[in-house]
């Protein structure tokens, strides 16, 4: 019983520190731990299933960092676009300000 509650306070905090919703693998982990003790019995049955989870919320980070740089390395191509597209315009400025004088 309190190893579920072990677990469950290891997956918050792992979640959290990977920018996921804790609470979230808390609740998955009290909810692998109860229908591991209703399955089976024993720790190693339970051992497997906390396991598994982690490799699940190892998982879901991985895919969460894979969009993150995908979305930044678009943001980046995006604000370089416009950067170009602002030097342009303000080269095209200077070469009309200089036609007129």
């Amino acid at each position: 019983m309190w190893g579920s509650f072990a677990f469950a306070a290891v997956f918050y905090g792992a979640a959290e520190y990977e920018h996921m919703t804790g609470w979230k693998w808390a609740i998955a982990s009290l909810g692998v731990s109860f229908v591991t003790g209703l399955l089976f019995s024993g720790f190693i049955p339970f051992l497997l299933g906390q396991a598994g989870l982690f490799g699940v919320l190892w998982w879901q980070n991985s895919k969460r960092l894979d969009a993150l740089h995908e979305d930044r390395a678009a943001s980046l191509e995006q604000d370089r676009r416009v950067r170009q597209q602002r030097v342009r315009e303000a080269q095209a400025q200077a070469d009309r300000d200089r036609d007129k004088r």
